[in-house]
């Protein structure tokens, strides 16, 4: 009897401990208003992988520099898919009017209001000139000196 027991216990502990790990393993990403007055947020929505205009606002992300300095965070949401937060990708269109299939791009400023809305890719000039000449943007680049 005391060896069903300490087995029942042992069996007890290990099940307990796979479903920490399994826990650990899910979706810990934050929400898009866990970055509220953190960071601002590009959200790039496209209908698929190979829409063009998705490669091409990649493409203008990965040739720029100065993402950091200015708390931006890219959110994709392409398809069904989602990277960057733990919201779904229904809930992030249905939160900011997006049609499922459409390609669209948002700069949502750490206020959470969307500062910048296209339908076409934003060139890294247009975005940094936006934020640049946010209030809040200006108290940041003035504290850290850039």
């Amino acid at each position: 009897m005391n060896r069903y027991l300490v087995l029942a216990g042992i069996m007890g502990t290990m099940l307990m401990g796979m479903t920490t790990i399994s826990k650990a393993g899910g979706s810990t990403a934050p929400s898009v208003e866990q970055y509220s007055w953190q960071k601002r947020l590009l959200i790039i929505f496209a209908g698929n992988a190979d829409s063009a205009a998705l490669s091409k606002q990649r493409a203008t992300i990965e040739g720029s520099k100065g993402f950091p300095e200015r708390d931006l965070l890219v959110i994709e949401v392409i398809g069904n898919d989602v990277q960057g937060v733990g919201d779904s990708a229904s809930a992030l269109r249905q939160r900011y009017g997006v049609k499922a299939g459409t390609f669209r791009v948002l700069l949502v400023g750490k206020d959470g209001g969307v500062k910048l809305d296209s339908h076409e890719p934003i060139e890294s000039r247009e975005l940094f000139k936006t934020i640049d000449a946010m209030p809040m943007r200006k108290q940041e680049a003035a504290g850290r000196g850039t």
